[in-house]
């Protein structure tokens, strides 16, 4: 009997796929919405949109042949005038529709290569909402999902907001992908982040839309797109197993790649172009056109900075249906060591050792650069310091953009605690973690004795103690926190150092003018790991240059000789 049931299954479901019932469908609703869509080959269990970005529309998420050699021809005459299935869009649509989903694009703003028009596009997409839930008979009540990505990220995170007429029905979720959202719109939408930490200013500015969303009490997680090498199999969803083998070859023989066949520089630069042209040949049937390639666009995926992925395609539909989705995996850990704080198990790396002169560094919100204080740490411990960098990341309690200045400042008391200080000898901080040091310069509970700021996101240099040393280092193409004008803030500083380049880093170079700023509290020996094999000299007085520097408040002479610092 079971057996009848399965054959008579297929058997319709073979009927409905001669008959176009599961086949991509087109429409222009009211005359003018681009709209396509794709039904299942089971029950619908939701519609999922997919929000395209700038320079795209709707006709990327949907192949113009399919792989039985079916033709959608409403492609010739759409707006673009083709279907371009992008590999990572139409990855997604075909997860999608085996997870049961209906999915849906819409052509947004101009209706052709276009960002989206914010508000003026959600009453579009809720008539496209309503096509398409008329058309295939879905229940008013059929949950939507939806996903956008940059400004079509920004344009799903509209959607909360939108008004009960426009139409969308029941908003189960909402995944803006590299972007952030206006979360005030959002009164209670499960929201799922997905961005690619290397573009740092949107790092930064996901981080605070968590922050806010969690503080609001609205569910929200995030999922992080790092690069990835390029292999045959990497390229699979663009060329056959021996093209994809001739490229990765010719890519390395060009020094596109590394050894491990990570690109090394950002494909939007378009070097890896020569190299596919020479191993592809005239036969290649890929434009290599920006915004339109299926290689250019696996090309922005594997440098991982601004691009629309279908890597966590799984965790999307797990997340919107109620699971949570793993925690990101971080930056290696090695050397670190755990000590237990308010906020439970808390991973900090150190350089030197106790009873050294305590120095903590403090990250950016951008969880793939924990290590980037490494060669200054190691540098303060050569030069006589005990140096922890708590790795806030790794804690959901303490990650940058939710944790407050209260609890950080918790934190860092627990751990001059368990390592038995009573004072923090240097606060350095970057972005997010140099505004919380500003803040936390003057806190009684920490007796911070320097402070060394990288481009902080924010300084309040008249909530400083007056006797406090403070410096600040800038790179002057710095995108994310430009390089400040303010006069009194240069004033206030012993140290303004400035670099020509450097975006928003700590430089490796900021190494040597923060040795001579903070200056040597003692001369101590050191091991291969940066361990003091002893605990410092002393002057003939028995006073150690920290302890003077402490006790008179009196800085050592700055002699800077780089062209880039100003010692004001």
């Amino acid at each position: 009997m079971l057996r009848l049931w399965a054959l008579s299954c297929a058997l319709l479901l073979s009927a409905a796929r001669e008959s176009g019932h599961f086949r991509p469908k087109y429409a222009r609703v009211d005359g003018e919405v681009e709209t396509l869509w794709q039904r299942p080959a089971v029950e619908p269990k939701g519609i999922f949109f997919i929000a395209h970005g700038c320079q795209h529309q709707g006709t990327d998420v949907f192949d113009e042949v399919a792989e039985d050699g079916w033709k959608f021809d409403d492609c010739a005459t759409s707006n673009y005038g083709k279907c371009l299935g992008l590999p990572e869009e139409g990855a997604l649509r075909r997860y999608a529709l085996s997870r049961g989903y209906v999915v849906m694009a819409v052509s947004g703003g101009s209706g052709v290569r276009s960002c989206w028009y914010g508000a003026r596009d959600v009453a579009k997409v809720g008539a496209a909402v309503r096509h398409v839930r008329n058309v295939e008979q879905l229940p008013a009540d059929l949950p939507l999902l939806a996903l956008g990505a940059s400004s079509g990220g920004a344009f799903v995170g509209l959607l909360p907001g939108a008004d009960a007429s426009i139409g969308l029905g029941k908003l189960q979720c909402i995944v803006p992908e590299i972007m952030d959202v206006d979360s005030s719109v959002n009164n209670g939408v499960p929201t799922l982040f997905i961005h690619m930490p290397r573009d740092e200013r949107t790092a930064a500015f996901v981080a605070e839309s968590i922050g806010d969303l969690t503080a609001r009490g609205i569910r929200v997680s995030e999922l992080r797109v790092q690069p990835q090498a390029i292999t045959p199999a990497f390229l699979r969803s663009c060329l056959s197993e021996a093209d994809a083998a001739q490229l990765v070859k010719a890519l390395q023989e060009h020094s596109v790649v590394d050894a491990e066949g990570f690109l090394l520089a950002d494909a939007r630069a378009r070097e890896w172009v020569p190299a596919a042209k020479e191993a592809l040949g005239s036969n290649s049937r890929d434009s290599f056109r920006p915004d339109e390639s299926c290689l250019a666009e696996l090309m922005n995926v594997a440098w991982a900075k601004h691009e629309f992925s279908s890597q966590f395609a799984k965790e999307i539909f797990d997340f919107c249906e109620g699971q949570e989705p793993p925690v990101p995996a971080l930056a290696e850990t090695h050397g670190a060591r755990t000590w237990e704080t308010r906020f439970g198990q808390m991973e900090v790396f150190e350089f030197g050792a106790a009873p050294q002169p305590l120095a903590i560094a403090l990250p950016g919100m951008n969880p793939s650069l924990v290590h980037e204080f490494d060669p200054i740490a190691k540098r303060l411990a050569k030069e006589g310091y005990h140096v922890l960098l708590p790795h806030l990341h790794a804690n959901p309690k303490t990650r940058p953009g939710q944790l407050s200045v209260q609890g950080l400042e918790g934190v860092l008391q627990d751990l001059l605690q368990a390592n038995g200080y009573n004072q923090v000898a240097i606060l350095l901080g970057k972005s997010w973690g140099g505004g919380m040091a500003s803040s936390l310069a003057n806190s009684e509970a920490l007796k911070v004795q320097k402070l060394v700021l990288v481009a902080p996101a924010r300084s309040e240099p008249s909530s400083w103690p007056a006797s406090l040393p403070v410096a600040l280092f800038w790179a002057e193409d710095d995108a994310t926190v430009p390089l400040p004008t303010s006069p009194s803030l240069r004033k206030r500083a012993q140290l303004f150092h400035t670099e020509p380049t450097g975006g928003h880093r700590v430089l490796p170079s900021y190494a040597d003018p923060i040795a001579r700023f903070v200056g040597s509290p003692a001369a101590a020996e050191v091991d291969a790991k940066g361990v003091p094999k002893s605990t410092g000299r002393v002057g003939d007085s028995g006073e150690s240059s920290f302890d003077k520097v402490a006790r008179t408040g009196s800085m050592p002479r700055m002699t800077d000789s780089h062209s880039h610092a100003d010692q004001l």
